[in-house]
Protein backbone atom coordinates (compact mmCIF):
# COMPACT_ATOMS: atom_id res chain seq x y z
CA UNK A 1 0.00 0.00 0.00
CA UNK A 2 2.70 2.23 0.75
CA UNK A 3 4.61 1.32 -2.36
CA UNK A 4 1.90 2.39 -4.07
CA UNK A 5 1.12 6.14 -2.60
CA UNK A 6 4.95 6.52 -3.70
CA UNK A 7 4.39 5.57 -7.40
CA UNK A 8 1.14 7.04 -7.43
CA UNK A 9 2.56 10.57 -5.92
CA UNK A 10 5.79 10.44 -8.52
CA UNK A 11 3.05 9.78 -11.16
CA UNK A 12 1.05 12.85 -10.05
CA UNK A 13 4.37 15.32 -9.51
CA UNK A 14 4.98 13.75 -14.00
CA UNK A 15 1.90 15.05 -14.57
CA UNK A 16 2.17 18.20 -12.91
CA UNK A 17 5.25 18.76 -14.39
CA UNK A 18 4.35 18.23 -17.66
CA UNK A 19 1.65 20.02 -17.67
CA UNK A 20 3.71 22.95 -16.59
CA UNK A 21 6.18 22.46 -19.52
CA UNK A 22 2.58 22.67 -21.91
CA UNK A 23 1.35 25.83 -20.46
CA UNK A 24 4.66 27.30 -20.54
CA UNK A 25 5.15 25.65 -24.01
CA UNK A 26 1.77 27.11 -24.78
CA UNK A 27 2.43 30.70 -23.11
CA UNK A 28 5.90 30.58 -25.31
CA UNK A 29 3.92 30.17 -27.91
CA UNK A 30 1.44 32.61 -28.39
CA UNK A 31 3.73 35.11 -26.46
CA UNK A 32 5.73 34.31 -29.83
CA UNK A 33 2.91 34.19 -32.08
CA UNK A 34 1.59 38.15 -30.67
CA UNK A 35 5.64 39.57 -31.38
CA UNK A 36 5.49 37.86 -34.43
CA UNK A 37 2.01 39.46 -35.33
CA UNK A 38 3.25 42.83 -34.02
CA UNK A 39 6.54 42.68 -36.52
CA UNK A 40 4.39 41.93 -39.23
CA UNK A 41 1.76 44.89 -38.31
CA UNK A 42 5.09 47.30 -37.63
CA UNK A 43 7.34 45.94 -40.58
CA UNK A 44 3.57 46.78 -42.81
CA UNK A 45 3.05 50.38 -41.33
CA UNK A 46 6.74 51.32 -41.79
CA UNK A 47 6.33 50.50 -45.29
CA UNK A 48 3.26 52.28 -45.74
CA UNK A 49 4.58 54.95 -43.92
CA UNK A 50 8.30 54.87 -46.21
CA UNK A 51 5.66 54.46 -49.28
CA UNK A 52 3.90 57.92 -48.22
CA UNK A 53 7.16 59.46 -47.50
CA UNK A 54 8.04 58.17 -51.00
CA UNK A 55 5.17 60.30 -52.51
CA UNK A 56 5.26 62.98 -50.59
CA UNK A 57 8.54 63.38 -51.53
CA UNK A 58 7.87 63.08 -54.99
CA UNK A 59 5.20 65.35 -54.80
CA UNK A 60 7.04 68.22 -52.72
CA UNK A 61 10.04 67.51 -55.42
CA UNK A 62 7.38 68.31 -58.48
CA UNK A 63 6.09 71.72 -56.49
CA UNK A 64 9.44 72.68 -56.14
CA UNK A 65 10.21 72.29 -59.26
CA UNK A 66 6.85 73.81 -60.22
CA UNK A 67 7.17 76.82 -58.07
CA UNK A 68 11.11 77.56 -59.40
CA UNK A 69 9.62 77.17 -62.62
CA UNK A 70 6.68 79.15 -61.56
CA UNK A 71 8.83 82.32 -60.50
CA UNK A 72 11.39 82.37 -62.85
CA UNK A 73 8.52 82.14 -65.32
CA UNK A 74 6.61 85.14 -62.60
CA UNK A 75 10.40 86.83 -62.26
CA UNK A 76 10.51 86.71 -66.75
CA UNK A 77 6.65 87.80 -66.84
CA UNK A 78 6.80 90.91 -64.18
CA UNK A 79 9.84 91.99 -66.32
CA UNK A 80 8.25 91.88 -69.69
CA UNK A 81 5.09 93.61 -67.89
CA UNK A 82 7.43 96.70 -66.47
CA UNK A 83 9.48 96.58 -69.69
CA UNK A 84 6.80 96.70 -71.76
CA UNK A 85 3.69 99.06 -70.34
CA UNK A 86 2.53 101.95 -72.07
CA UNK A 87 2.79 103.73 -68.20
CA UNK A 88 5.63 105.09 -67.40
CA UNK A 89 6.94 102.58 -64.20
CA UNK A 90 9.94 104.25 -62.07
CA UNK A 91 11.18 102.11 -59.10
CA UNK A 92 12.53 104.45 -56.03
CA UNK A 93 14.96 104.23 -53.25
CA UNK A 94 13.21 105.39 -50.12
CA UNK A 95 15.43 107.29 -47.30
CA UNK A 96 14.41 109.55 -44.21
CA UNK A 97 16.51 112.05 -45.87
CA UNK A 98 14.25 112.26 -49.17
CA UNK A 99 16.64 111.73 -51.82
CA UNK A 100 14.74 109.27 -53.58
CA UNK A 101 17.32 107.98 -55.44
CA UNK A 102 16.07 106.62 -59.12
CA UNK A 103 16.69 102.66 -58.89
CA UNK A 104 15.18 101.61 -62.43
CA UNK A 105 12.33 103.06 -64.96
CA UNK A 106 11.11 101.39 -67.99
CA UNK A 107 10.70 102.78 -71.17
CA UNK A 108 7.29 104.52 -71.37
CA UNK A 109 8.98 106.71 -68.65
CA UNK A 110 12.26 107.30 -70.65
CA UNK A 111 9.87 108.13 -73.53
CA UNK A 112 7.35 110.06 -71.73
CA UNK A 113 8.85 111.51 -68.33
CA UNK A 114 11.32 114.49 -68.28
CA UNK A 115 14.25 112.05 -67.11
CA UNK A 116 16.76 115.17 -66.83
CA UNK A 117 14.50 116.69 -63.88
CA UNK A 118 13.68 113.15 -62.79
CA UNK A 119 17.42 112.30 -61.56
CA UNK A 120 18.26 115.51 -60.25
CA UNK A 121 15.28 115.67 -58.19
CA UNK A 122 12.42 113.25 -58.32
CA UNK A 123 9.89 115.34 -56.40
CA UNK A 124 10.81 118.12 -59.07
CA UNK A 125 8.08 115.61 -61.42
CA UNK A 126 5.53 116.92 -59.90
CA UNK A 127 4.23 120.95 -61.14
CA UNK A 128 4.56 123.08 -57.87
CA UNK A 129 5.33 123.04 -54.34
CA UNK A 130 1.76 122.05 -53.05
CA UNK A 131 2.01 119.39 -55.60
CA UNK A 132 5.30 118.03 -54.34
CA UNK A 133 3.96 118.71 -51.01
CA UNK A 134 0.89 116.27 -51.31
CA UNK A 135 3.22 113.81 -52.98
CA UNK A 136 5.52 113.78 -49.99
CA UNK A 137 2.29 113.17 -47.98
CA UNK A 138 0.88 110.37 -49.85
CA UNK A 139 4.27 108.52 -50.15
CA UNK A 140 4.40 108.93 -46.06
CA UNK A 141 0.89 107.25 -45.74
CA UNK A 142 2.32 104.68 -48.39
CA UNK A 143 5.19 103.76 -45.74
CA UNK A 144 2.93 104.13 -42.92
CA UNK A 145 -0.31 101.95 -43.66
CA UNK A 146 1.39 99.79 -45.96
CA UNK A 147 -1.11 100.39 -48.58
CA UNK A 148 -1.69 101.72 -52.26
CA UNK A 149 -2.12 105.58 -52.52
CA UNK A 150 -3.57 107.02 -55.73
CA UNK A 151 -3.55 110.66 -56.48
CA UNK A 152 -3.93 113.28 -59.25
CA UNK A 153 -1.41 115.25 -60.05
CA UNK A 154 0.53 117.74 -62.75
CA UNK A 155 3.60 115.72 -64.06
CA UNK A 156 6.51 117.28 -66.22
CA UNK A 157 6.79 115.74 -69.29
CA UNK A 158 9.44 116.24 -72.13
CA UNK A 159 7.19 118.79 -73.70
CA UNK A 160 4.55 119.61 -71.37
CA UNK A 161 2.57 119.27 -67.92
CA UNK A 162 0.64 116.70 -68.22
CA UNK A 163 -2.24 115.66 -65.76
CA UNK A 164 -1.63 112.04 -64.09
CA UNK A 165 -2.91 109.31 -61.92
CA UNK A 166 -0.32 108.79 -59.68
CA UNK A 167 0.11 105.17 -58.00
CA UNK A 168 2.34 104.82 -55.12
CA UNK A 169 3.25 101.42 -52.82
CA UNK A 170 6.00 100.08 -50.93
CA UNK A 171 8.01 97.12 -51.80
CA UNK A 172 11.93 95.55 -51.47
CA UNK A 173 13.71 95.63 -54.31
CA UNK A 174 16.68 93.97 -53.83
CA UNK A 175 17.25 94.21 -50.53
CA UNK A 176 16.36 97.95 -50.18
CA UNK A 177 12.98 99.67 -49.38
CA UNK A 178 11.97 100.82 -52.58
CA UNK A 179 8.93 103.05 -54.03
CA UNK A 180 6.79 101.97 -56.77
CA UNK A 181 5.21 104.48 -58.78
CA UNK A 182 2.91 104.29 -61.30
CA UNK A 183 2.05 107.48 -63.77
CA UNK A 184 -1.39 107.11 -65.93
CA UNK A 185 -1.53 109.85 -68.60
CA UNK A 186 -5.62 111.08 -68.08
CA UNK A 187 -5.42 114.23 -70.65
CA UNK A 188 -7.96 112.84 -72.74
CA UNK A 189 -10.57 112.30 -69.78
CA UNK A 190 -9.72 115.86 -68.46
CA UNK A 191 -10.50 117.14 -71.79
CA UNK A 192 -14.35 115.09 -71.89
CA UNK A 193 -14.64 116.46 -68.27
CA UNK A 194 -14.00 120.10 -69.36
CA UNK A 195 -16.02 119.21 -72.72
CA UNK A 196 -19.09 118.05 -70.16
CA UNK A 197 -18.47 120.82 -68.16
CA UNK A 198 -19.15 122.85 -70.64
CA UNK A 199 -22.08 121.35 -71.90
CA UNK A 200 -23.80 121.62 -68.71
CA UNK A 201 -22.86 125.45 -68.82
CA UNK A 202 -24.59 125.62 -72.32
CA UNK A 203 -27.86 124.12 -71.20
CA UNK A 204 -27.64 126.46 -68.18
CA UNK A 205 -27.57 129.49 -69.89
CA UNK A 206 -29.61 127.92 -72.43
CA UNK A 207 -33.03 127.57 -70.00
CA UNK A 208 -31.55 130.59 -68.59
CA UNK A 209 -32.16 132.38 -71.87
CA UNK A 210 -35.73 130.87 -72.11
CA UNK A 211 -36.50 132.75 -68.89
CA UNK A 212 -35.86 135.89 -70.41
CA UNK A 213 -39.30 136.72 -72.07
CA UNK A 214 -40.77 135.88 -69.12
CA UNK A 215 -38.29 138.04 -67.30
CA UNK A 216 -38.97 140.77 -69.33
CA UNK A 217 -42.56 140.94 -69.01
CA UNK A 218 -41.99 141.14 -65.33
CA UNK A 219 -39.48 144.44 -65.68
CA UNK A 220 -42.28 146.10 -67.98
CA UNK A 221 -44.88 145.39 -65.34
CA UNK A 222 -42.56 146.44 -62.29
CA UNK A 223 -41.34 149.59 -64.13
CA UNK A 224 -44.99 150.66 -65.48
CA UNK A 225 -46.02 151.91 -62.49
CA UNK A 226 -43.07 153.88 -61.70
CA UNK A 227 -42.81 155.44 -64.90
CA UNK A 228 -46.04 156.13 -64.58
CA UNK A 229 -45.34 158.33 -61.41
CA UNK A 230 -42.29 159.70 -62.70
CA UNK A 231 -44.37 161.39 -65.29
CA UNK A 232 -46.58 162.88 -63.36
CA UNK A 233 -43.90 164.22 -60.81
CA UNK A 234 -42.52 165.99 -64.22
CA UNK A 235 -45.48 167.59 -65.03
CA UNK A 236 -45.91 168.38 -61.83
CA UNK A 237 -42.95 169.81 -61.30
CA UNK A 238 -43.32 171.60 -64.53
CA UNK A 239 -47.10 173.01 -63.72
CA UNK A 240 -45.36 174.35 -60.30
CA UNK A 241 -43.10 175.85 -62.02
CA UNK A 242 -44.88 177.93 -64.56
CA UNK A 243 -47.21 179.04 -61.86
CA UNK A 244 -44.60 179.61 -59.11
CA UNK A 245 -45.63 177.61 -56.76
CA UNK A 246 -42.29 175.78 -56.32
CA UNK A 247 -40.40 176.34 -53.46
CA UNK A 248 -37.00 174.94 -51.70
CA UNK A 249 -39.11 172.14 -49.80
CA UNK A 250 -41.30 171.12 -52.73
CA UNK A 251 -38.45 170.41 -54.80
CA UNK A 252 -36.64 168.22 -52.55
CA UNK A 253 -39.69 166.21 -51.81
CA UNK A 254 -40.40 165.80 -55.14
CA UNK A 255 -36.57 164.60 -56.09
CA UNK A 256 -36.57 161.89 -53.46
CA UNK A 257 -39.87 160.69 -54.41
CA UNK A 258 -38.46 160.19 -58.05
CA UNK A 259 -34.93 159.08 -57.03
CA UNK A 260 -36.81 156.47 -54.90
CA UNK A 261 -38.64 155.07 -58.10
CA UNK A 262 -35.27 155.56 -60.03
CA UNK A 263 -33.43 153.33 -57.71
CA UNK A 264 -36.36 150.55 -57.36
CA UNK A 265 -36.27 150.72 -60.73
CA UNK A 266 -32.40 150.05 -61.18
CA UNK A 267 -32.83 147.19 -58.69
CA UNK A 268 -35.14 145.61 -60.59
CA UNK A 269 -32.30 145.70 -63.33
CA UNK A 270 -29.29 144.50 -61.26
CA UNK A 271 -31.58 142.11 -60.37
CA UNK A 272 -32.04 140.95 -63.97
CA UNK A 273 -28.48 141.51 -64.68
CA UNK A 274 -27.32 139.10 -61.72
CA UNK A 275 -29.51 136.58 -62.53
CA UNK A 276 -28.44 135.72 -66.29
CA UNK A 277 -24.98 136.54 -65.69
CA UNK A 278 -23.06 132.75 -66.17
CA UNK A 279 -21.64 132.77 -62.27
CA UNK A 280 -20.58 129.73 -60.56
CA UNK A 281 -19.32 131.43 -57.06
CA UNK A 282 -19.72 129.40 -54.23
CA UNK A 283 -20.82 131.42 -51.70
CA UNK A 284 -22.97 131.05 -48.10
CA UNK A 285 -27.00 131.98 -48.89
CA UNK A 286 -30.35 131.66 -47.59
CA UNK A 287 -32.85 129.06 -49.02
CA UNK A 288 -35.27 131.30 -48.03
CA UNK A 289 -34.08 134.55 -49.64
CA UNK A 290 -33.26 133.09 -52.56
CA UNK A 291 -36.27 131.55 -53.41
CA UNK A 292 -38.54 134.34 -52.42
CA UNK A 293 -36.11 136.50 -54.85
CA UNK A 294 -36.81 134.50 -57.81
CA UNK A 295 -40.81 134.62 -56.74
CA UNK A 296 -40.50 138.25 -57.48
CA UNK A 297 -38.64 138.45 -60.11
CA UNK A 298 -40.33 135.82 -62.13
CA UNK A 299 -44.26 134.65 -60.90
CA UNK A 300 -45.83 137.89 -60.13
CA UNK A 301 -47.64 138.06 -63.41
CA UNK A 302 -48.55 134.12 -63.04
CA UNK A 303 -52.33 132.46 -63.57
CA UNK A 304 -54.20 134.19 -60.63
CA UNK A 305 -55.65 130.59 -60.16
CA UNK A 306 -52.52 129.49 -59.21
CA UNK A 307 -51.45 129.62 -55.54
CA UNK A 308 -47.24 129.54 -54.86
CA UNK A 309 -46.86 128.76 -51.08
CA UNK A 310 -44.14 128.90 -49.17
CA UNK A 311 -43.38 127.17 -46.02
CA UNK A 312 -39.29 127.42 -45.38
CA UNK A 313 -37.73 127.92 -42.46
CA UNK A 314 -35.32 131.31 -42.96
CA UNK A 315 -32.45 130.13 -40.96
CA UNK A 316 -31.56 127.47 -43.40
CA UNK A 317 -28.76 128.23 -45.39
CA UNK A 318 -26.52 126.08 -47.92
CA UNK A 319 -23.08 126.75 -49.31
CA UNK A 320 -23.28 126.66 -53.02
CA UNK A 321 -23.78 128.43 -56.30
CA UNK A 322 -26.63 130.45 -55.70
CA UNK A 323 -27.46 130.98 -59.45
CA UNK A 324 -27.51 127.02 -60.10
CA UNK A 325 -29.68 126.88 -57.08
CA UNK A 326 -31.81 129.34 -58.27
CA UNK A 327 -32.14 128.05 -62.12
CA UNK A 328 -33.08 124.46 -60.21
CA UNK A 329 -35.88 125.95 -58.56
CA UNK A 330 -37.13 127.68 -62.01
CA UNK A 331 -37.34 124.27 -63.73
CA UNK A 332 -39.03 122.79 -61.29
CA UNK A 333 -41.88 125.53 -60.68
CA UNK A 334 -42.20 126.05 -64.40
CA UNK A 335 -42.66 122.05 -64.72
CA UNK A 336 -45.38 122.35 -61.87
CA UNK A 337 -47.06 125.41 -63.36
CA UNK A 338 -47.21 124.18 -66.98
CA UNK A 339 -48.73 120.47 -65.79
CA UNK A 340 -51.69 122.74 -63.41
CA UNK A 341 -51.90 124.57 -67.12
CA UNK A 342 -52.62 121.34 -68.72
CA UNK A 343 -55.53 120.74 -66.19
CA UNK A 344 -57.18 124.19 -66.14
CA UNK A 345 -57.72 123.09 -70.23
CA UNK A 346 -59.26 120.05 -69.48
CA UNK A 347 -61.65 121.33 -66.76
CA UNK A 348 -60.34 118.71 -64.11
CA UNK A 349 -59.55 121.35 -61.40
CA UNK A 350 -60.22 125.28 -60.95
CA UNK A 351 -57.24 125.92 -58.69
CA UNK A 352 -53.62 125.40 -58.55
CA UNK A 353 -51.47 124.73 -55.68
CA UNK A 354 -47.49 124.31 -55.26
CA UNK A 355 -46.36 124.29 -51.60
CA UNK A 356 -42.68 124.63 -51.42
CA UNK A 357 -41.21 123.69 -48.25
CA UNK A 358 -37.94 123.60 -46.18
CA UNK A 359 -38.85 122.41 -42.91
CA UNK A 360 -36.94 119.05 -42.59
CA UNK A 361 -33.24 119.64 -41.40
CA UNK A 362 -31.42 116.74 -41.17
CA UNK A 363 -28.59 117.15 -39.13
CA UNK A 364 -26.70 114.01 -38.78
CA UNK A 365 -26.36 114.31 -42.34
CA UNK A 366 -26.01 117.60 -42.88
CA UNK A 367 -28.29 117.82 -45.58
CA UNK A 368 -31.60 119.80 -46.23
CA UNK A 369 -34.58 118.82 -48.11
CA UNK A 370 -36.27 120.74 -49.83
CA UNK A 371 -39.89 119.94 -51.32
CA UNK A 372 -41.72 121.31 -53.86
CA UNK A 373 -45.51 119.82 -54.74
CA UNK A 374 -48.06 120.25 -57.14
CA UNK A 375 -51.53 119.48 -57.86
CA UNK A 376 -50.37 119.26 -61.96
CA UNK A 377 -51.82 115.46 -61.87
CA UNK A 378 -48.78 113.90 -61.57
CA UNK A 379 -45.86 111.55 -63.22
CA UNK A 380 -47.19 108.64 -65.78
CA UNK A 381 -45.41 105.45 -64.14
CA UNK A 382 -43.56 104.42 -67.58
CA UNK A 383 -42.12 107.78 -68.20
CA UNK A 384 -40.97 107.65 -64.68
CA UNK A 385 -37.71 106.10 -65.14
CA UNK A 386 -36.63 108.28 -68.20
CA UNK A 387 -37.38 112.38 -67.07
CA UNK A 388 -33.83 113.13 -66.01
CA UNK A 389 -33.13 112.02 -68.92
CA UNK A 390 -31.21 114.63 -71.81
CA UNK A 391 -33.93 115.63 -74.51
CA UNK A 392 -36.27 113.70 -72.90
CA UNK A 393 -40.07 115.90 -72.97
CA UNK A 394 -43.69 115.22 -72.73
CA UNK A 395 -44.52 118.63 -73.43
CA UNK A 396 -44.91 119.55 -77.20
CA UNK A 397 -42.88 122.47 -77.44
CA UNK A 398 -40.40 121.12 -74.67
CA UNK A 399 -36.64 120.81 -75.13
CA UNK A 400 -35.70 117.98 -72.71
CA UNK A 401 -33.27 119.53 -70.63
CA UNK A 402 -34.65 121.02 -67.29
CA UNK A 403 -34.89 118.19 -65.38
CA UNK A 404 -31.61 116.56 -66.56
CA UNK A 405 -29.76 120.19 -65.56
CA UNK A 406 -31.57 119.95 -62.39
CA UNK A 407 -30.13 116.45 -61.44
CA UNK A 408 -26.51 117.67 -63.50
CA UNK A 409 -26.43 120.35 -60.91
CA UNK A 410 -27.86 118.49 -57.77
CA UNK A 411 -24.63 115.45 -58.45
CA UNK A 412 -22.16 118.66 -59.14
CA UNK A 413 -23.52 120.16 -55.44
CA UNK A 414 -23.26 116.60 -53.70
CA UNK A 415 -26.81 116.60 -53.66
CA UNK A 416 -29.73 114.83 -55.08
CA UNK A 417 -33.25 114.54 -56.12
CA UNK A 418 -35.98 112.09 -56.14
CA UNK A 419 -40.20 111.99 -56.53
CA UNK A 420 -42.83 110.98 -55.96
CA UNK A 421 -46.48 110.55 -57.08
CA UNK A 422 -49.21 112.30 -54.16
CA UNK A 423 -52.93 112.65 -54.56
CA UNK A 424 -53.49 114.37 -57.61
CA UNK A 425 -50.05 116.02 -58.40
CA UNK A 426 -46.02 115.34 -58.07
CA UNK A 427 -43.79 115.93 -55.00
CA UNK A 428 -40.17 116.29 -56.24
CA UNK A 429 -37.17 116.15 -52.78
CA UNK A 430 -34.27 117.63 -52.90
CA UNK A 431 -31.33 117.09 -50.93
CA UNK A 432 -28.13 119.71 -50.15
CA UNK A 433 -25.78 120.14 -48.21
CA UNK A 434 -26.14 122.24 -45.35
CA UNK A 435 -23.51 125.43 -44.80
CA UNK A 436 -21.34 124.81 -42.01
CA UNK A 437 -21.65 127.03 -39.09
Amino acid sequence: MLEWNENYSIGILIFGILVAIIWLLLFLFFNYRKMLLDKIKLETNLREKQEKIQVLSEELAKQLEYEVARRIHSDHLSEYLFENSLNPIVIVEYSKEEKFKILKYNQSALEILNIKIMKECFLELFVGLESQKYALMKINEALENKKKQNFKSIIKSKNENLPMIVSVHTFIYEGKLALYFAFVDISEIVKLEQKLHNKQAMLIQKSKMEEMGKMLGNIAHQWKQPLNSLFLLCQNLKEMKQFGELDEERFEKYIKIMSEQIQFMSKTIDEFREFFKPSKEIERFGVYEAIKNILELFYKLIDKRIVIQLDIEEKVNIFSSKNEFQQIIIVLLDNAIDAIKARFLKNEINEGQIIISCNKVDKEDQFCLLKIRDNGGGINKEIGEKIFESYFTTKENGNGIGLAMVFMILEKMGGSIAYSNCNDGVEFQIKIPLAKD
